[in-house]
């Protein structure tokens, strides 16, 4: 039990170090209960970013992907997706459930069409 509590006490230091914050320590895993519409919002928005990430990779590693550019667009939607996660966090760290929520949506959209065009098949 102590060694659960000491690396508990390690890995909050060093998030609080990095700037991450205790709110992201606490944010995943099955059984993550939002307080609010805006930590939902923003914990959904992240396993859209892991979902969509995974339909890539699946059609990546199987060689399904219907073209180049296609993998191009859609490395560089990962990209995007993951950027406005992070400014997402920022709002939301400033109290800005406005942006923390228009910036999820934004996620949310990027995501789907990710997923999309990760199930279009060679020709």
């Amino acid at each position: 039990m102590k060694k659960i509590n000491l690396i508990t006490m390690i890995f909050i230091a060093w998030s609080l170090t990095w700037g991450i914050g205790l709110v992201w320590a606490r944010t995943s895993g099955k059984h993550f209960q939002p307080r609010n519409p805006v930590q939902a919002s923003l914990y959904l928005a992240g396993k859209s970013v892991d979902e969509a990430w995974e339909a890539f990779h699946h059609s990546a590693l199987g060689g399904t992907l219907a073209s180049p550019s296609i993998q191009t667009k859609i490395e560089q939607a990962l990209h995007d997706s993951r950027l406005l996660l992070v400014e997402a966090r920022v709002a939301a760290n400033a109290d800005d459930d406005s942006a923390v929520l228009e910036l999820t949506e934004r996620i949310g959209r990027i995501a789907r069409q990710i997923k999309k065009d990760s199930q279009r098949r060679k020709p």
